[in-house]
């Protein structure tokens, strides 16, 4: 099923929205303008195709705090969740200077109890990682993530989902896959991932997002998203606020989607909701060769 539909709502970036229309087919969804919003595909991904590394399954689980607007709203419980291990606790958000914020930023520097502000912003701390390739960024160089180096030996094992769910891409979107392949054909081979058109793997783990677009993405091209069912849990679809509608991917479905639509996920109840999310990174054709 196709539909052409246009933004009805307003909606704020860094913010938690559920969305109560809930597609479970087969269905494109166009912007007015024509541009792909999102089109999702049920079944198409063998269950053999997730039987890889359980080290990526605990990747998924990683604690981060860079996930910016996609944590929503930082604030004190957030930045301290999964950190028990720190010898002071924030116990003021900060600007850089030191002067409390209103809590309306999606990240923060903050004041520890003895009185100093911590030396970098930080969002609210959740289960988020990266696998592949990473382009030039203001503190880093082109370079493999850090978790990619530290299950170098495993991390081939994702390799044969990144191939099918590329192929599938192909098919459906064969114009924005071609766009998206003369970026990858000019990326450095060490930093993308073998017979696909991808650089990088996002993984969450039980990551309920706020409102947000994704920056680094290819605005040539378009992102691919799949589940794997690693535990009992319900909710949790990937939503499109401005459309007012929800998808709920399930471990071999496919969501094939432009990453710059502002996108969230309703409420998870339970655990084991792991997504992994297929791009390329806009700059990786700009990486010099390794």
């Amino acid at each position: 099923m196709e539909l052409l539909s246009y933004p009805s709502k307003q909606i704020q970036i860094g913010e938690f929205y559920t969305t109560k229309i809930i597609i479970n087919q087969d269905i494109t969804l166009f912007n007015e303008d024509g541009s792909l919003v999102f089109c999702f595909i049920k079944n198409c991904i063998p269950d053999n195709m997730y039987d890889f590394s359980d080290k990526i399954v605990k990747i998924s689980k990683q604690e981060s705090v860079n996930r910016g607007n996609a944590a929503g709203r930082v604030n004190i419980e957030g930045l301290q969740k999964g950190k028990t291990h720190w010898k002071s606790y924030p116990v003021e958000l900060t600007n850089a200077s030191g002067e409390p914020l209103n809590g309306s930023k999606s990240s923060s520097f903050f004041k520890y109890n003895d009185g100093r502000i911590s030396k970098r912003a930080r969002s609210n701390s959740v289960m988020s990682s990266a696998l592949g390739g990473f382009d030039k960024s203001p503190h880093h160089p082109c370079r493999l993530t850090h978790y990619t180096k530290k299950i170098l030996k495993d991390y081939p094992s994702i390799f044969p989902l990144s191939k099918h769910i590329a192929n599938i891409y192909q098919s459906k979107f064969p114009d924005y896959y071609e766009a998206q392949k003369e970026v990858y054909n000019d990326s450095p081979v060490d930093y993308i991932i073998p017979n696909s058109v991808f650089s990088t793997i996002t993984l969450n783990h039980d990551f309920r997002t706020a409102c947000h677009q994704d920056k680094g993405d290819c605005k040539k091209g378009l992102t691919c998203f799949t589940i794997k069912k690693c535990g009992d849990y319900s909710g949790g679809e990937l939503c499109f606020p401005e459309f007012q509608m929800g998808v709920n991917v399930e471990q071999g479905d496919l969501l094939i989607f432009n990453p710059h639509v502002i996108h969230c996920n309703n409420a998870l109840e339970g655990e084991g909701r792991m997504s992994m999310v297929f791009y390329i990174r806009e700059k990786m054709n700009q990486c010099p060769s390794v």
